[in-house]
């Protein structure tokens, strides 16, 4: 099968590339190639996914059998300033690629978020709860699944939270590099979540291939840690883990504070907690505790540490 990933340089898009099952042939595209070399791509180009014409061109020249779509605008509160170039990545693109896929006959996987929501269910969010988003990246991000889900093709919509890898640029090795730095850290604890290592969304979107093919129609499922906790309590779990890999000195205190404290220009969900049964039931896989994939992301952080 022929498939092209979208955003391949981010965050997701090198997981997606590193656990690419065997068979697949793995076309890559993003607005710069050459910062990560995976021996899974077949091939590689440069696209401005955020201009229509060259996404069409780079389609009908690769013409995949099916698209998985990381590419997102993902800077939350330069969105509130710059909603308009949000939605070009979050709505317009997830639109022309669903399109695209209509027209001929292929799969799209792409990607939105917990932001679409808005209240405090004291449960998991289910795919048929109403969308309330709050902040202009939810806003875009909603506007983009209402885009697929208008279409009639094979797109699947996966729904994610609290992203974080041993990548640069997340929420996790963002606190860890102040930790080894001795820093004290002051985080976040009345924001309830399912944080979500890619590395466990990049298995689960393979995992979803076959069933892709018997979709009838746009379908969203959710995909996320199992488990919930704040953002205080996941970043206490993870400086642990990280002092227990002898990175992190015993002085270093993570303290809860609220969102108040924090202030930030976009609003943040305050509950963030996805039910993932749904995926398990069509997709057969079982997802891992916060805890386990967790450790198992620290694993990978420290190696690159010590390198």
């Amino acid at each position: 099968m022929r498939v092209l990933l979208t955003g391949s340089e981010g965050q997701l898009g090198q997981h997606l590339s590193r656990s690419c099952p065997d068979g697949i042939e793995l076309i890559g595209t993003d607005r710069a190639v050459g910062k990560s070399v995976h021996s899974r791509y077949n091939d590689r180009h440069l696209c401005d996914l955020s201009d229509r014409a060259a996404v069409l061109e780079l389609l009908n020249a690769v013409q995949p059998e099916c698209i998985v779509n990381p590419a997102a605008w993902t800077a939350v509160d330069a969105a509130e300033d710059h909603e308009e170039r949000a939605e070009l990545l979050n709505r317009d693109l997830p639109g022309w690629l669903a399109d695209w896929c209509g027209a001929h006959e292929a799969g799209l996987i792409s990607y939105s978020t917990d932001y679409v929501f808005h209240g405090q269910p004291e449960r998991g969010w289910v795919e048929s709860d109403s969308c309330g988003p709050r902040s202009a990246y939810g806003r875009s991000k909603r506007a983009g699944e209402e885009r697929v889900l208008a279409t009639d093709g094979r797109c699947l919509i996966i729904r994610t939270a609290w992203l974080y890898s041993a990548l640069p640029g997340n929420f996790l090795t963002a606190i860890l590099n102040r930790a080894v730095q001795g820093q004290d850290l002051k985080v976040v604890a009345d924001q309830i979540g399912s944080p979500t290592w890619a590395g466990t969304l990049a298995e689960a979107t393979w995992a979803l291939l076959e069933p892709l093919e018997r979709l009838d129609g746009p379908t969203l499922m959710h995909v996320a840690g199992q488990g919930q906790m704040s953002w205080h309590e996941f970043a206490a779990r993870a400086v642990d883990g990280a002092r227990k890999l002898g990175q992190v000195s015993e002085s270093v205190r993570v303290e809860p504070i609220t969102s108040d404290a924090w202030p930030q220009k976009a609003q943040r969900p305050a509950w963030s907690v996805l039910d993932c049964s749904y995926f398990e039931r069509v997709s057969g896989m079982r997802l891992p505790s916060v805890d386990d994939a967790l450790q198992e992301c620290l694993q990978e952080w420290a190696q690159v540490m010590t390198q």
